[in-house]
């Protein structure tokens, strides 16, 4: 294993042919095309391996167990490592530094973990943690979790200070309690435990892959990880990636719980508009400021919302497929549309579900940056607004940009601006991109706007293509949900599903197509990520360390996703 990796950066700016696997080709709309008819059949649930190691009902139910996992996640929760979208480099902004005690932390509360297994900072902060497993032949499993959390906007409108980690018995309490540290806390404690059995020498190898940044896009961290990865082990070199997100866990019933990994990604690009106008003394204002027409933007954007649409075979088609065979009476009226194949009714009905739902089929645009104006006296001569879209897997990032530009065309006639449009950037439309329209306004005297309009792009991310539901690999992860969370008289289904967000995954695709975004906590039990009063049920937090204690030791025992046929860059 390489040392600190202080020659990070130089790794990855060198290129190799091999990175080329996913991230590089285009996007493939999905579109009503199904390879196969999709009927919800279920792999077996898997038994526990004869390893040798106790049950995990047995390591992690009794109350002492408890208290040691509200010890660890409290201390990790009452570390304030926030991340912020403005953050420097992290060897050059001071705010990364209280990192360090998080990674001090981590060293104290998991002696077992230091102890048997490298670890290596990548860009600083980020960590990457291996066990090398006795059978070089089989790929590793990796799991990942990131460390910040996003800032707090008031702490006094919290009820528990937001880093106290207060536990009222049941919930624990704090800024990131839920987003990641839930997961981060969990895959921790399942592996110091695993590894605090001296006997217990995993045949597979075990990465931990720590991110940094992922509340703002994860290209510091993720995305130094990936590529020092794929540079390390190659391309297509991971057995099964499993990350945080998915739609957790829902009883529907009595008697079946559904497991929503996310097997899919939106895609997501922010679209700027920056208009540069003439200024002048408020006394004697133009019909329309900058900021009357910026908003003029905002308001043909917003009356005009992207269509919903649900694709046969994609993730929330199959979810609907499942529920129609197992629960037929939960929903009578999406059972009997499915089994009609109305999916444009279908998709109606979904969409006026709740929120989730419809931006499940929808691509969403919402205007979240609005800045302009230096003076309450003086008209604004540079205004910007920004527009953050989650793309869904029928429409593309070029589809967004032509939109843009087709909504605000009236607009930019109106006002005779002067437009310059996403130059030299990638996922461009085959339209004119730069164009002038003459001034149309008519106002009571002559106004001479002197009006341009600059659009760019930023985070431009595809959508992910969707991770394999059958075969091996998806049967030990299904096979492990299945088991982990049985229970008297009634049945697990899990399902793959879409993620409206995205998460560090979207940097580590080029290491296995099996890539599963799943936080496993069942629905209700955590609360308010990213706003107000965060929190997670510890008891449902005992849940997720079981089943990552379970998932380890099952992907050990199998023989499946070797290393025979992957594609290879060098040696390791």
């Amino acid at each position: 294993m390489m040392s600190k990796l202080a020659l990070a950066a130089a790794l990855l700016s060198t290129s190799t042919f091999a990175r080329s696997i996913l991230q590089s080709e285009a996007q493939r709309i999905l579109d009503n095309t199904a390879s196969s008819e999709f009927n919800c059949d279920i792999p077996p649930a898997l038994d526990s391996p004869e390893d040798g190691l106790p049950a995990a009902e047995d390591v992690f139910s009794d109350h002492e167990a408890l208290l040691l996992q509200v010890k660890r996640h409290s201390t990790i929760v009452k570390v304030p490592s926030i991340s912020y979208d403005d953050s420097g480099e992290p060897d050059e902004d001071p705010r990364w530094n209280v990192f360090y005690e998080l990674h001090k932390a981590f060293a104290a509360l998991y002696p077992n973990l230091h102890l048997r297994m490298g670890r290596e900072t990548v860009n600083t902060l980020g960590l990457v943690y291996t066990i090398e497993g006795t059978d070089t032949s089989l790929k590793p499993l990796m799991l990942a979790a990131h460390q910040d959390v996003v800032p707090v906007a008031d702490a006094s409108t919290w009820k528990y200070p937001p880093f106290s980690a207060y536990f009222d018995g049941e919930w624990l309490w704090g800024r990131g309690a839920a987003d990641d540290k839930n997961s981060l806390t969990g895959l921790m404690s399942a592996l110091d435990t695993l590894l605090s059995n001296p006997q217990w020498v995993p045949k597979r190898t075990i990465i931990l892959a720590l991110g940094f940044d992922e509340e703002c896009s994860g290209r510091r961290g993720a995305g130094y990880i990936g590529k020092y990865l794929e540079d390390l082990y190659g391309p297509d070199s991971m057995a099964l990636i499993l990350d945080e997100g998915g739609m957790g866990l829902q009883l529907l019933g009595d008697d079946t719980l559904y497991a929503f990994p996310g097997v899919m990604e939106k895609g997501h690009v922010d679209i700027w508009l920056e208009l540069r106008v003439n200024g002048g003394h408020s006394s004697m204002p133009f019909p329309h400021t900058g900021i009357g027409i910026m908003s003029e933007f905002v308001n043909q954007l917003e009356s005009n919302p992207w269509k919903p649409k649900l694709i046969k075979g994609s993730p929330i088609y199959n979810h609907f497929v499942c529920q129609a065979r197992y629960s037929p009476d939960a929903s009578p009226k999406i059972t009997n549309l499915i089994n009609k194949g109305d999916l444009e009714t279908l998709a109606e009905e979904l969409a006026s579900i709740d929120r989730a739902t419809q931006y499940r089929i929808q691509t969403s645009q919402a205007v979240d940056y609005f800045n302009g104006g230096v003076k309450i006296n003086a008209m604004p001569e540079y205004i910007r607004i920004g527009v953050n879209h989650r793309v869904a897997p029928q429409d593309s990032i070029a589809a967004v940009k032509a939109n843009i530009l087709e909504q605000i065309k009236p607009i930019v006639k109106k006002f005779g601006l002067s437009v310059n449009a996403f130059k030299g950037e990638d996922n461009n439309p085959d339209i004119d991109l730069e164009y002038s329209m003459g001034d149309s306004v008519d106002p009571m005297h002559d106004v001479e706007y002197n009006g341009s309009l600059l659009l760019t792009s930023s985070q431009q991310t595809l959508v992910a293509p969707v991770s394999p539901t059958s075969g091996p690999v998806w049967d030990i992860f299904s096979g492990t949900i299945q088991k982990s969370f049985a229970f008297e008289g009634g049945k697990v289904v899990p399902v793959g599903e879409l993620m409206t967000g995205n998460t560090d995954t979207r940097h580590y695709l080029n290491l296995t197509s099996h890539v599963y975004r799943w936080t496993p906590t069942r629905q209700g039990h955590n609360a308010n990520a990213h706003t107000v009063d965060e929190g997670v049920d510890m008891k449902s937090h005992m849940e997720l360390v079981r089943f990552y204690y379970d998932l380890i030791r099952n992907f050990d025992a199998s023989s499946a996703a070797t290393r025979e046929g992957q594609q290879n860059i060098g040696e390791l």
